[in-house]
């Protein structure tokens, strides 16, 4: 099987280097807008649509032009590729516009916001160095080799930092199969407590934001008091986004471990399609989970066990699994938030709440399968076992 997989490493630049890692992520950006300005001016006077063909033609224009001969410094190739993602900018609005959605119109960019560029070819890699044409040789912290094929370059710049991201195309033989059984797990998420696992394990929520509140909003009031454009407040506003990047960083991680392990010691895994979106318009839980990252891990949990040779597996949204009994299946009429444990009138049985929920997401996800007729998968064609 072949994927794409990225690489991003922390680029060490100097100075110069610097300096033209700027300069290259400015003309992209001026020229992206000055080609949406082209696109927006053609249709607004003669109700014409410009191609991506028509603007390479015009980039020439503008890089012989007296204004722009600034240009010329930056290698062509990637200022085509700020073309390519204004004509794809444009190919997602119209493709989500026929499907009936409302979608934002492309946007002008803003400088300090999303600085990148991005090489097709032309890249080379040697011992912890990265060739960047028209820039040289950078230095970059490799924690571990690159593999594959390499596609393309993106460099892009996060905070103070610059980072160096190396798109590859990698071909994964799938590990045999080292266990006799198909091991099966039903994963319910929750803020209590982030993931419990229909085999009994939990696993804790860190609540990563919620530990730098305090900090934020520190920051945050010094920055109400910092005069507009002025440099401390340009200081105050990369301090609060520096805080904001070490959660997304600590949040990744964790879910980085969490989904390794799952899928290190299952073969099958069943969750629910969950409706983010819908349910952080509760005002008094978006901000737990937003900060939960649930979107983040189960994607991490199907990608991981696509590469694995494993079965990922959603189950529907409005399944009841926290009112249904695990035991003889018997729905109650409501089971609020604040009712930890599951007591069954029919039945007797007591069991935790989202254990309840994650051992009834693993019987409907089987009995889907069953009935769709998937009962070999992965490594080895393993059977399904029986419910």
């Amino acid at each position: 099987m072949i994927i794409q997989k990225t690489f991003r490493y922390r680029l060490e630049p100097n100075a110069e280097q610097r300096q033209l890692f700027a300069r290259f992520a400015g003309s992209c950006r001026f020229l992206y807008n000055q080609a949406l300005a082209h696109r927006k001016a053609a249709y607004e006077q003669d109700k014409k649509s410009v191609s991506f063909a028509e603007q390479c033609k015009q980039l020439t224009v503008w890089k012989q032009a007296e204004q722009t001969l600034w240009l010329q410094d930056v290698h062509s190739q990637v200022l085509q590729q700020s073309l390519k993602d204004l004509d794809a900018a444009y190919q997602h609005f119209f493709r989500r516009v026929k499907k009936g959605q409302t979608p934002g119109f492309p946007r002008f960019k803003k400088r300090g916001q999303k600085d990148s560029f991005r090489y097709p070819q032309g890249v080379k890699l040697s011992e912890g160095k990265v060739f960047l044409p028209k820039i040289g040789w950078v230095k970059f912290r490799e924690s571990r080799p690159p593999e594959g094929k390499l596609l393309q370059t993106t460099v892009k710049k996060e905070g103070q930092h610059w980072f160096v991201c190396l798109s590859c195309e990698v071909e994964l033989t799938p590990q045999p199969q080292q266990r006799q059984e198909v091991s099966v797990v039903g994963i319910d998420v929750g803020l209590q407590r982030f993931a419990t696992l229909s085999d009994g394990v939990e696993i804790a929520n860190p609540q990563f934001l919620k530990k730098q509140l305090s900090k934020l909003r520190v920051e945050q009031r010094k920055l109400k008091n910092k005069q507009k454009g002025s440099a401390n407040r340009k200081k105050q506003v990369a301090v609060i986004a520096r805080l904001h990047r070490k959660v997304r960083d600590a949040r990744k991680d964790d879910a980085h471990k969490a989904s390794s392990t799952i899928v290190k010691n299952h073969d099958i895994v069943i969750v629910e399609d969950l409706h983010i979106k819908g349910m952080v318009q509760n005002r008094k839980l978006s901000r737990a989970i937003s900060d939960a990252g649930w979107g983040m891990f189960v994607e991490m949990l199907r990608y991981k066990l696509q590469w694995a040779g494993k079965l990922f597996v959603t189950i529907d949204r409005y399944f009841a699994s926290s009112k249904t009994c695990a035991c003889c299946g018997a729905v109650k009429d409501e089971m609020p938030l604040q009712i930890r444990t599951f007591e069954c009138e029919a039945c007797g049985l007591v069991l935790d709440r989202d254990l309840n929920a994650a051992v009834n997401i693993r019987r409907q996800g089987m009995s889907q399968l069953l009935v769709e007729g998937l009962s070999g998968s992965g490594p080895g064609e393993a059977r399904i076992p029986a419910l």
